[in-house]
């Protein structure tokens, strides 16, 4: 039986940084990297690790494995076991499944259960849902998928936990305590774990009803940037952008090719996390996920205030 543990959580939340962390502890075979975007950047930036914990990694692009990419993650799940039926493996199996932040996790479950080789090779013993421990309240009062991802969590981890203030952990990981009774609580600094608890009394909340949100409507695209962008001008933009919405820059990450280097430039909502040199094996360009936002007013936008970027 090859264990298949899956990890999810919102665009943004910190899953990729915490598997890095959690490959270097443990051993694993494959790692399944989703991207709803036409372009991965998570699957580089996971691929030193999985290399250190022995596992390939195998990207799946250009939608959502709960959906758009099921058959994908059928057929590479079917793949592996059977290379284990072969012989080909050299140890007991382990596939960790990354999805993307907008899959619906009880759909891959659903599809593991339905199928009859994959239910018989294949053990999902253990859903890890990974949230902002900045953001993580806003997004779970008014995101459905959020509050469904946390429900059915055996484990969840609240990112970001060095950057949090006093109390805001312990408070959010008491909303998530009225959201699941049952699941693990840690709190993770770069992918480090260390134990939270809840805060005594609970602060209360209030969750969106589904129809008080508007209908989501998430795209993605691709931006290619020409070598030598500014990246005073690049900057500048991304600060006006999120500043001016929030809510439909739902994420954007990948390289800009500076005059100074390669940096790797991540944002979420209205979050932008400081750059770094860019590692290898990263393709030049910008990947963005929209809600509500047409790709072509994002490039015009682009187009206008980074002129460097030859967009």
């Amino acid at each position: 039986m090859i264990d298949a543990p899956l990890v999810s959580g919102f665009l943004g939340a910190g899953k990729t940084t915490w598997l890095a962390e959690h490959l270097r502890r443990h051993t694993c075979d494959l790692v399944v990297v989703n991207d709803v975007a036409d372009q991965g950047v998570d699957d580089a930036l996971l691929r030193e690790a999985a290399s250190a914990a022995g596992a390939r990694v195998e990207p799946i692009v250009g939608g959502c494995l709960c959906c758009d990419r099921a058959d994908e993650l059928r057929r590479v799940l079917l793949a592996e076991i059977g290379r284990r039926h072969r012989g080909d493996a050299v140890r007991d199996g382990r596939v960790v499944v990354e999805t993307s932040g907008l899959a619906a996790p009880h759909r891959i479950t659903r599809m593991l259960a339905d199928d009859p080789v994959l239910r018989t090779n294949l053990s999902l013993r253990s859903l890890v849902v990974v949230v902002d421990g900045l953001g993580g309240r806003r997004l779970l009062r008014h995101r459905h998928g959020v509050r469904e991802q946390v429900t059915l969590a055996d484990r969840v981890v609240l990112s970001r936990a060095d950057l949090a203030r006093h109390g805001e952990l312990e408070e959010l990981a008491a909303t998530v305590r009225r959201l699941n009774a049952t699941a693990e609580l840690a709190a993770s600094t770069l992918g480090a774990e260390r134990p939270v608890t809840p805060a005594d009394p609970a602060v209360a909340d209030v969750f969106d009803d589904d129809g008080t949100v508007a209908e989501p409507d998430v795209r993605s695209c691709r931006v290619d940037l020409a070598e030598g962008t500014s990246w005073a001008e690049y900057a500048l933009w991304l600060e006006m952008m999120r500043r001016a919405h929030p809510e439909r820059l739902l994420r954007s990450k990948g390289i800009v090719p500076t005059r100074d280097g390669r940096l790797l430039v991540q944002s979420m909502g209205g979050d932008v996390a400081s750059p770094v040199p860019a590692p290898a094996g990263v393709d030049t360009g910008m990947v963005f996920v929209l809600d509500r936002i047409a790709p072509e007013v994002l490039v015009r936008s682009l187009r206008a205030h980074v002129p460097s970027a030859g967009v």
